[in-house]
């Protein structure tokens, strides 16, 4: 178990690593229910298929929390109905068409840190040229776009939290002599 964990956080993170432009971008926000907005804390709350992008980054989900802190960053948390899962996709910095790609029954993203945690059958996918060339697997996963490191936990942080079997599949390069 430890060396697999070893082997993601030293894997990974030659595999993905987020667009820099994407820190510097508006977030755009767009929803099919409602938004109620609280003045005085600072947090906005929407519903039915919420999506959140933020340039190459889009975060989608049944429902939506932002919250604003004192000194002006922002946490979006995405959580989904029973039925459903959150998801996330961004683009990655390469010469190849590649994205990261995140599901799970809820998302945090803290923009002040760039980083992105998914909880409860969590799953990240690293998709080059339309192929999954990896995919992690667990109870947990933080994704940190700054420092490029995917973390994946057997368990949530929840007291007594259901632990789960954690995994990483690391795909083959293609065969030369088959194309």
């Amino acid at each position: 178990m430890r060396f697999l964990l070893a082997a993601l956080t030293l894997t990974l993170p030659m595999l993905a690593s987020a667009e820099r432009a994407d820190r510097f971008q508006k977030t755009v926000i767009s929803y099919d229910g409602e938004m109620h907005y609280d003045t005085v804390k600072g947090v906005s709350k929407f519903n039915d298929h919420v999506e959140a992008s933020k340039g190459s980054l889009l975060i989608s989900s049944d429902y939506l929390t932002v919250a604003q802190s004192p000194e002006g960053d922002y946490l979006y948390t995405v959580t989904s109905s029973k039925d459903n899962v959150a998801k996330f996709k961004q683009k990655q910095d390469s010469a190849n068409d590649k994205w990261v790609n995140g599901e799970g029954k809820s998302i945090a993203y803290r923009e002040k840190d760039d980083l992105l945690t998914i909880d409860d059958d969590a799953k990240v996918r690293i998709i080059e040229n339309g192929s999954v060339t990896g995919e992690a697997t667990g109870a947990k996963i933080t994704y940190d776009a700054k420092t490029e490191q995917i973390v994946v936990k057997s368990t949530g942080d929840a007291a007594g939290a259901k632990k789960v079997r954690a995994m990483l599949i690391l795909m083959p390069k293609p065969d030369p002599l088959k194309e």
